[in-house]
């Protein structure tokens, strides 16, 4: 166990905290609590890089432990009022939809690997500093509140894009897997 999959199992086991500060509309803990799980999932991925870290381990854990916390905040953030419902229904499908082509591609047999799309790091990295900005809304801070809500709207567009492009972009990649498995036939 390297330190990148430390940082990374902690930020799994810290999004369950973050969840209930959320419900629980302790949203200046929560937001402290996201932006160190934020910056852990930068941090985790310098380290295994920057020393030649990378586990497969690693690979598997971290982008679960993206979008538990990712999906999660963003969800009881719509929950309680914050996010829109249209760009939760967006988030949510397109990691459905790569889930169940992943399970596809299993149930067929073929050795579909999936790696991250720069579209998907920009995506991730948009939908992380969409919450930061959601809470920043929420907490109301006066000396931001006029910037914040602008990005907020700004990003809640881009993350939108970003998502349904990351969407389609792993589409075609599993459509060009299926293709060539069915040739093999």
């Amino acid at each position: 166990m390297n330190l990148p999959n430390i940082i990374t199992i902690s930020r799994l086991l810290l999004t369950p905290y973050i969840v209930w500060l959320i419900l629980s509309e302790s949203y200046f803990l929560g937001f402290i609590f996201f932006l160190l799980s934020g910056f852990s999932d930068a941090l985790d991925g310098f380290i295994a890089k920057r020393f030649n870290q990378q586990t497969l381990l690693g690979s598997y854990l971290d982008p679960i432990a993206d979008k538990f916390l990712i999906v999660s905040s963003i969800v009881l953030l719509g929950y309680n009022g914050y996010v829109p419902i249209w760009l939760i229904i967006i988030i949510v499908s397109r990691d459905i939809a790569i889930f169940g082509a992943v399970i596809i591609s299993w149930m067929l047999g073929t050795n579909l690997r999936i790696e991250p799309l720069i579209i998907s790091k920009i995506n991730t990295f948009l939908q992380i500093f969409y919450i930061v900005i959601t809470f920043l809304v929420i907490l109301n801070n006066q000396l931001l509140i006029e910037l914040t809500t602008s990005i907020h709207g700004i990003t809640t567009y881009l993350i939108a894009i970003s998502t349904i492009l990351s969407w389609m972009s792993y589409l075609k990649v599993w459509l060009i897997n299926v293709n060539s498995v069915n040739k093999n036939y």
